[in-house]
């Protein structure tokens, strides 16, 4: 059996080349970048996507100084709701599915560059799996010194494996538009 230190580099090297075919993170500015994403979001409601009201979209989009430092900010879809109560404001698809996210900016460098996200999806009571977590998480932190920078959870805050590589606006279209639910789960 393999100690922990191999598994640990396999991971590490997995992580060198995700980040090799990473697609540039670059943004004009967190303003810019959360016009784009009201954009998306509203078209969505325009095309009976999302049940959430442009109004709300309004409300629950928002763009705030980050706790990481001068010149990095923060979108916010929704708000951070790390136990997913219902109770707590976020984006609603019209198939009962709902969602939010986080994305950091930093706009010290030219351009500047997205440096983390989350973005959260939780299915209905009655599906089998509860939520589909995608993450970047910050430069340095565990998970990129551990070669798991880029990373997704589905439907356990413990268990992870590598994502793809993707950009937070491809990620949005994901949620509003790529994971039907099916009408009939398919049989076991």
């Amino acid at each position: 059996m393999r100690g922990k230190s191999y598994w640990q580099e396999i991971c590490k090297g997995v992580g060198d080349r995700v980040l090799k075919a990473t697609p540039e993170m670059t943004v004009e500015s967190a303003k810019k970048f959360r016009r784009q994403m009201f954009a998306i979001l509203n078209k969505a409601a325009e095309d009976d996507i999302l049940k959430t009201k442009p109004h709300e979209i309004r409300r629950l989009l928002s763009l705030k100084d980050s706790k990481h430092g001068k010149g990095v900010f923060e979108i916010l879809g929704g708000e951070k709701n790390f136990k997913r109560r219902r109770d707590i404001p976020h984006f609603e698809r019209v198939d009962g599915c709902w969602f939010d996210f986080a994305i950091l900016i930093d706009e010290n460098p030219k351009p500047a560059q997205i440096i983390g996200f989350d973005f959260e999806i939780r299915f209905p009571d009655d599906y089998p799996v509860k939520f589909l977590r995608l993450d970047l998480n910050t430069p340095g932190h565990d998970n990129d010194l551990r070669g798991m920078r880029f990373h997704l959870h589905p439907g356990s805050d413990d268990f992870m494996i590598h994502a793809p590589p993707m950009r937070p606006l491809e990620i949005l279209h994901l949620l509003l538009y790529g994971l039907s639910i099916p009408e009939r789960p398919r049989s076991a």
